[in-house]
């Protein structure tokens, strides 16, 4: 029941090597959910599902009696099933937080102390800033003390020499009992613009189809400023549409133009492996020197990664092969969006991603200047550009175009 309900392989003889990533998932959670295990630990289970696989998984996990625990950035999911959230995000404390009372209270509660964490880290630093001016008031009164112009009142300074030498060493002993305990909050995605104008041809697609995966025609015109939900269930050919779009996938039919100085970027399904020896700040450097190197970007167009929000200094640090599936994502967002795109390509881009970067990342597509195409599964993704024209991808039907 569980392979027919999430629609995992129609053909139970096909290897499943040969299935895409999205149906070789299907069958796995298919055979846990089959199963019926006291205990359910489930690791981004909507990874991969479309829109019938997610309602059918939700209402297995409302009947399972046993055990169950979840880790998920699905905020729909957790919306639906969860009633104690467990938040391992980085805290002020470096402790997690454990919250009742459903998503809403979660968020809620996320929500203040957040701001409570920005308010006292502000104050110290305010505070630490007016004691170091403090101390270089001081110090520039001694050295006026001491050192005062040739004439009258030398004397007069050099009296005054024994109190200011006393002001500029409380001023000190303030300064190095002052503490800055409270870390600075984690970054929030910062992206950048990619100087596009509105309407500025990015890509024409005209009777694209690729054999066995993208069934055509299928014709597109992307122009700066645009924005595409590409939908439709797994198999049908979306993230095929996302590669040939990038040219990293020749059509069988049809064909692909890029503009001239248009800069297209995809970030896929699945982190692609960067190797596990280089850190991720390497990795991320490399990168730019191809894109500089290539004649992409200008040395001044270069986008330093720190300032993008998505990783911090001690991830930049780390070997990717230690990063987590969260931070490998992080670091595909930040190398596609090294190069300035005018035209990005996301293919289900809120996977392993964390609910606060999923809502800062959904609100930075809005607002971005660059064309746009998502295409995804993700409910409250889907909610929240419900206003986006959209592609639709059905089994028996073609998508069609899209001007």
């Amino acid at each position: 029941m569980a392979l027919d309900a999430l629609d995992a392989c129609p053909d139970r003889a096909r290897r499943l090597d040969t299935l895409s990533v999205g149906q070789r998932y299907r069958v796995r959670l298919a055979c846990l959910l089959g199963a019926r295990h006291d205990v359910l630990l489930l690791d981004e289970p909507t990874n991969h599902l479309d829109a019938d696989g997610v309602d059918f998984l939700t209402g297995r996990l409302r009947e399972h009696d046993g055990g169950l625990a979840i880790v998920s950035h699905d905020r729909a999911l957790l919306r639906d099933v969860a009633n104690r959230f467990l938040d391992l995000d980085p805290t002020r404390d470096g402790k997690p937080r454990l919250y009742a009372g459903g998503y809403d209270a979660w968020q809620d509660a996320r929500r203040r102390e957040r701001e409570r964490w920005e308010q006292d880290h502000e104050q110290q630093q305010d505070e630490r800033r007016r004691l170091q001016d403090a101390v270089s008031r001081a110090r520039d009164r001694l050295s006026t003390g001491w050192r005062p112009d040739k004439g009258t009142g030398k004397h007069q300074r050099q009296s005054r020499a024994p109190g200011v030498v006393q002001a500029l060493h409380r001023q000190q002993d303030a300064l190095r009992a002052h503490r800055v305990d409270v870390p600075e909050p984690p970054p929030t995605l910062r992206m950048t613009d990619p100087g596009v104008r509105p309407g500025a041809p990015q890509v024409r697609a005209q009777g694209v189809a690729v054999a066995g995966r993208l069934a055509g025609p299928v014709d597109l015109t992307i122009d700066g400023g645009d924005r595409l939900l590409v939908t439709g269930p797994n198999g049908a050919g979306k993230s095929t549409l996302l590669a040939v779009l990038a040219g990293a996938l020749e059509p069988t039919d049809g064909y692909v133009w890029t503009a001239p100085g248009a800069r297209v970027a995809r970030v896929t399904q699945e982190t692609a492996g960067q190797g596990t020896d280089r850190t991720a700040g390497e990795v991320y450097a490399s990168r730019v020197g191809k894109l500089v190197a290539g004649g992409v970007l200008a040395d001044a167009d270069t986008v330093p990664l720190g300032s993008l929000g998505l990783l911090d200094s001690t991830a930049m640090r780390t070997p990717v092969g230690r990063l987590s599936p969260g931070q490998q994502r992080r670091l595909d967002l930040a190398l596609a969006l090294a190069g300035r795109p005018t035209l990005i390509l996301f293919d289900e881009p809120t996977n392993h991603l964390s609910s606060a970067l999923a809502d800062e990342l959904t609100t930075a597509l809005r607002h971005s200047t660059a064309a746009v195409v998502v295409a995804t599964h993700d409910r409250q993704v889907l909610r929240d550009l419900a206003d986006w024209p959209r592609l639709r991808f059905g089994e028996t039907s073609t998508p069609g175009s899209v001007h």
